[in-house]
C-alpha cells in the first residue's frame, strides 16, 4: 500500500460514514450553526490525533495486521483475540451497515423517490441497504 492508499485507509476508517450522517442531527441538537462548527472542529482535531497514533504505530511497529499486531506485539494476547473477535462479529458488521444505510438513504434522494409514510420509507431504506450488504 502506498501513501495515497494509507491515508486513504486511515481517514476511511477513522472519518468514515459518520461525516455524511452525523451533521444535520448535530445541527438539531444544538439548533445554532457557529455552536455546530465548533463541535465538528473539536471533533476533527479528535480524530486527527487518533489518526497520528495510527500512523505513528504502524512505522513503529513494522507488523501487519493493524490493531491485533500491535496488541500481540505488546504480549496481549488475550485482549488481541477479544479485539478481533470483536470486531469480526459485532464492529465491521455495523459499520457495513450504517453506511449502506447512509447510501439507500442518499439513493432515494437522488432518485427523488417519495415516500410521505415513516414505516414505508423506513423499510425501503432497509430493504436497500440489505440488498447492498
Amino acid at each position: 500500500m502506498g501513501l495515497c492508499g494509507a491515508i486513504s485507509y486511515i481517514i476511511g476508517n477513522i472519518v468514515g460514514a459518520g461525516l455524511f450522517i452525523t451533521p444535520t442531527s448535530v445541527l438539531q441538537q444544538v439548533d445554532s450553526v457557529g455552536l455546530s462548527l465548533i463541535i465538528w472542529s473539536v471533533a476533527a482535531l479528535i480524530s486527527l490525533l487518533g489518526a497520528f497514533c495510527y500512523v505513528e504505530l504502524g512505522t513503529s511497529i513494522r507488523r501487519s495486521g493493524a490493531d491485533f499486531a500491535y496488541l500481540c506485539y505488546v504480549k496481549w494476547y488475550p485482549i488481541a483475540f477479544a479485539f478481533m473477535c470483536v470486531g469480526c462479529f459485532v464492529i465491521f458488521p455495523a459499520t457495513l451497515a450504517i453506511q449502506a444505510e447512509t447510501f439507500s438513504e442518499y439513493l432515494i434522494k437522488c432518485f427523488r423517490i417519495q415516500i410521505f409514510e415513516d414505516t414505508k420509507k423506513f423499510y425501503l431504506k432497509k430493504l436497500i441497504g440489505f440488498s447492498l450488504l
